[in-house]
């Protein structure tokens, strides 16, 4: 999309936004943090910690630390001096209420931000929305007008299936993604897997999203909101059985299936797909495995710039939502495709109990696909033998120098 077209559509989507939320949300006191009038380089953004522990983080070269407080509608919950870390200042709200309106502000020698409106996670049977999109890369403006269309929906955490930036090991390009999805990231937190283009040993990733507190350095984790357990995977480094990361996988299903919750994994390279770059067979044979088995709903990728949904292949949809302002490609349907899409888009899924209904949006705020995922439950019996022999696909190296 060019910059002129995209332009009037961000001011429409963020004039517009208020009206959209439900009653209630945001609370009076917390007006819906939609453009960006940060006094600081980067931020603040929410990093979530744990359900009911959230990190507010921003960058700025500051006399003095910031100072966060953080409040229900009526009631003062705390005040804290922020840390710094790695050359950011981190500040920890912990102990915050679940299923409650919260808002936070910043007060610094810079300039003072909020409050800004933001939840601490949900319990067990609350319905909630979460949005979801990926490789933004180079295409801003198309990036700036998702971010505007999302922020205007209710929804309550976001998740994002890499590529964040074009050149993970460039500085700037991460301040700028991080600049762009402040009007999502300052309220909502962003669930990143990381993909090829965000791949560097100047470790950007890891410092910005706080991955030795969230992920003891690694780059996949886990965070359960409610019913719904999201498990971000890290397609750049060895997810085979024996590997760190299977065992790590296996054991984060185990959990979630024992507590009967919905599961949706996020991660970079596709399983299935009809893209340009195809289906990655590596990851489809240990997802083909594990996901039925422990009762996976939905897998997230990226990586081929288009939209598809699968049929349900033993039990799981696959999706690929992955044109957040990368070139888009054409797309063609395969044998397991049940929709497929060639434009911009972002998918919007609302949990209900035990089901994902979702639906996916273009810019023009059209919603092209609608569908429910129902439940999966897990079948510990499972062999991966029993899965029908899958048409050819292409094997995808997974190296930084893949486009």
């Amino acid at each position: 999309m060019s910059a002129h077209r995209a332009l009037p559509l961000i001011l429409a989507l963020v004039a517009a936004a208020p009206a959209c939320f439900p009653k209630g949300w945001p609370p009076p006191e917390a007006p819906l943090y939609l453009e960006r009038t940060s006094p600081f380089d980067v931020g603040p953004y929410l990093v979530m910690l744990a359900p009911g522990r959230m990190a507010v983080v921003l960058e700025h070269d500051l006399p003095e630390p910031p100072r966060i407080s953080w409040r229900t509608a009526t009631t003062p919950l705390g005040e804290r001096t922020a840390l710094e870390i790695d050359g950011l200042w981190v500040a920890t709200l912990e102990g915050l209420p679940l299923d409650e309106p919260l808002s936070y502000q910043v007060s610094s020698a810079a300039g003072n931000v909020g409050p800004v409106a933001f939840r601490a996670g949900r319990s067990r049977g609350q319905r909630f929305s979460f949005a979801a999109f990926g490789d933004t890369r180079t295409g801003h403006d198309v990036h700036r007008a998702l971010v505007a269309a999302m922020a205007q929906e209710p929804v309550e955490l976001v998740v994002h299936s890499g590529d964040l930036v074009e050149t993970g090991g460039v500085a700037a390009q991460w301040a700028l993604f991080l600049q762009i999805e402040e009007p999502l990231m300052a309220g909502r937190p962003l669930l990143a897997a990381v993909g090829n283009h965000d791949n560097s040993q100047r470790l950007h990733y890891r410092r910005y999203f706080l991955a030795d507190a969230v992920a003891e350095g690694n780059r996949y984790f886990y965070q359960d909101w409610g019913d719904l357990r999201v498990i971000i995977m890290d397609s750049e480094v060895e997810a085979r059985r024996g590997s760190e990361q299977y065992a790590f996988l296996e054991a984060a299903l185990r959990d979630g299936a024992a507590k009967d919750m919905i599961m949706v994994l996020s991660l970079h390279y596709p399983p299935y797909s009809s893209g340009a770059h195809g289906s990655t067979l590596e990851l489809r044979e240990v997802l083909g495995e594990l996901a039925p088995r422990y009762g996976v709903e939905l897998v997230l990728a990226g990586h081929d710039h288009n939209y598809e949904r699968t049929k349900r292949i033993d039990g799981v949809t696959y999706m690929v939502a992955a044109s957040g302002g990368a070139p888009i490609r054409r797309v063609r349907p395969s044998w397991f495709s049940a929709a497929v899409r060639t434009e911009p888009h972002f998918v919007i899924f609302d949990v209900d109990k035990k089901s994902l209904v979702g639906r996916a949006v273009n810019l023009d705020g059209e919603t092209f696909d609608s569908f429910v995922i129902p439940p999966n439950p897990p079948r510990p019996d499972f062999e991966l033998e029993s899965v029908v022999p899958p048409a050819p696909a292409r094997r995808v190296a997974t190296s930084g120098g893949v486009r």
